[in-house]
């Protein structure tokens, strides 16, 4: 526990005598508490540049976990490390031991033509700390929403890290002006045990707007969620998803590594209910991702993963 052990001494002064894993959990509450204020300055700075430039302002940048390790029902990555962490949880960047590039894609099911691509990368830095960069395209022609982020994340120990994202959100109507908005996400990855993480994070805290035209908010979104592996070849996953304005969600998944170049996934989601099921394939560097999502409202939905770690 992060609670200060008390000893009095002969004038009864108190003293804290604060071990090791003590002064640990205050390191790490002053760094988050120096984190946000600095984003949150950073963020308003660049949310009044771009409020000059956006004559009016629409639904843009929801927040949209992708990457089939992700978005798919079930595989909820705030607890999870793995290349698609700068979409997720960017924390989960600190534990990674190489550089890597992503690209995905899912064909929604809302509307013909209308897809969602993403492309996102790491970068290892030699001197601590992991950059990481993600651009995304939801929509089609007649509208569309793009959202572009980098982030960092750092470990401040051996069983926890930090990391953040400044995000650049567009949105474009046919026959309307375009609207530009910024916000930043914040996570954190707690290695509990060998076989468990814990993993929250939150976008948008600051609860920005959508531009100065508009009362309507940037959903704001919290999620915490654990991951229990048992070796290399298994883990299990569960997270809590809750926007402001939106029901709770939960979803929960598996994944099973049925030897050194093939794995098979499948999971769900309640929120809306949905289930999906998939599998991979690991040779050397390169990783190659196939799901189907099925919902009753959208129906099936196929949804591809390529990563390359280097």
């Amino acid at each position: 526990m992060c609670v200060p052990i008390v000893q009095f001494v002969k004038d009864n002064t108190a003293i804290s005598l604060l071990p090791i894993k003590i002064r640990q959990c205050r390191f790490i509450f002053l760094i988050y508490f120096n984190v946000v204020k600095i984003l949150t300055k950073i963020n308003w700075l660049l949310y009044i540049l771009f409020w000059s430039y956006s004559s009016q302002v629409y639904a843009s940048g929801e927040y949209r976990a992708v990457g089939t390790r992700i978005i798919v029902p079930g595989l909820g990555g705030v607890s999870v490390v793995s290349p698609y962490n700068p979409s997720g949880n960017q924390a989960g960047m600190a534990f990674t031991e190489s550089s890597s590039l992503s690209l995905y894609y899912a064909n929604t099911g809302i509307a013909e033509g209308v897809n969602n691509f993403m492309a996102m990368g790491m970068y290892k830095l030699k001197k601590g700390g992991t950059l990481g960069f993600t651009g995304s395209y939801f929509g089609y022609e007649l509208f569309n929403d793009k959202k572009f982020g980098v982030g960092y994340a750092l470990k401040l120990a051996d069983f926890v890290s930090i990391g953040a994202q400044i995000d650049v959100l567009n949105n474009k109507i046919a026959g309307y002006a375009s609207s530009t908005s910024v916000t930043f996400e914040l996570g954190t990855l707690f290695k509990v045990s060998k076989h468990v993480d814990i993993g929250a994070h939150v976008y948008n805290p600051v609860r920005a707007k959508y531009g100065k035209e508009t009362d309507e908010r940037i959903p704001t979104v919290f999620r915490l969620g654990a991951t229990y592996h048992t070796n290399d070849k298994v883990w299990i996953t569960g997270e809590l998803e809750k926007d402001l304005d939106v029901n709770l969600a939960f979803r929960a998944g598996i994944d099973y590594k049925v030897n050194e170049y093939v794995f098979l996934r499948a999971g769900f989601l309640t929120l809306p209910v949905s289930g999906s099921l998939g599998a991979g394939i690991v040779f050397k560097g390169l990783r190659i991702e196939l799901l189907g999502a099925y919902q009753k409202v959208t129906g099936f939905s196929p949804h591809l993963g390529l990563s390359y770690v280097f």
